[in-house]
């Protein structure tokens, strides 16, 4: 069962990788064959399957020999990942921890593709959280409501201090719309986390390239998914 799931992951993953890229080229992502980004020639489905096709061509196309993006692999690898700890450390019929994971790799994808968050892709899942807290709709709302006062102050303190945005109103919108899945205590966590992770991969980034300031625009929406998966993925509870 663990590798079915697996396999299933990997084929999301897949999906979703597609579904960001085009997006951010403004390309239609239902309809249209896959092909190479690079000589454009239509790929088989030998040329798509996950992870195994970009082992068996040593990460290359079949037809121009130019190397194929790492990212394909590893974001499959990832989801396969993520998966498979879903059916280990919740349950293998955990359908909202399968489209949770989807959704917010999705948006953390799209993030890094254009430095964007798709408004409806957030309302999707708003609806679902709302759908699955029926019986706890005041949690919920008050769950959104202290995520968007954490964010928003600290977007706030930012433009005051340093005369600029420190991250986008999309990036606050997406914590209040996960407070539909966590309590209030969690969803803080979440933000505080996402802060934490943030600051340390751009700290690290700056001391392996030796800069003393760092000048580069960074998507701020991975560091919030990585925290909510964390969070949802082990149950974490925070007072």
């Amino acid at each position: 069962m663990l590798f079915e799931i697996g396999v299933l992951g990997a084929v999301i993953g897949s999906f979703v990788n597609v579904v960001s890229m085009r997006e951010a080229k403004g390309e239609d992502f239902v309809h249209g064959r896959s092909y190479c980004p690079h000589c454009h020639h239509s790929l088989c489905a030998w040329d798509l399957l996950p992870i195994l096709s970009f082992l068996f061509l040593r990460g290359k196309c079949r037809y121009c020999k130019q190397s194929i993006s790492i990212r394909y692999f590893l974001v499959e690898i990832v989801f396969t990942v993520l998966f498979i700890l879903v059916a280990l450390l919740r349950q293998p019929t955990d359908i909202l921890g399968y489209y949770f994971c989807t959704m917010c790799m999705l948006i953390a994808l799209m993030d890094v593709d254009s430095y964007e968050i798709d408004l409806r892709i957030l309302l999707g899942l708003i609806t679902v959280g709302f759908c699955i807290r029926l019986d706890s709709v005041e949690g919920a709302i008050l769950s959104m409501v202290a995520g968007l006062v954490l964010y928003i102050t600290v977007y706030g303190v930012g433009m005051w201090i340093w005369k600029e945005e420190v991250f986008g109103m999309g990036d606050v919108y997406f914590l209040a719309a996960l407070g539909s899945y966590f309590s209030p205590s969690q969803i803080l966590f979440i933000g505080l986390l996402s802060f934490v992770i943030g600051g340390g991969v751009v700290i690290g980034w700056m001391i392996l390239s030796k800069r003393n300031q760092l000048y580069a625009k960074i998507p701020f929406a991975p560091f919030i998914s990585i925290s909510a998966l964390l969070t949802y993925l082990f149950s974490i509870q925070w007072f």
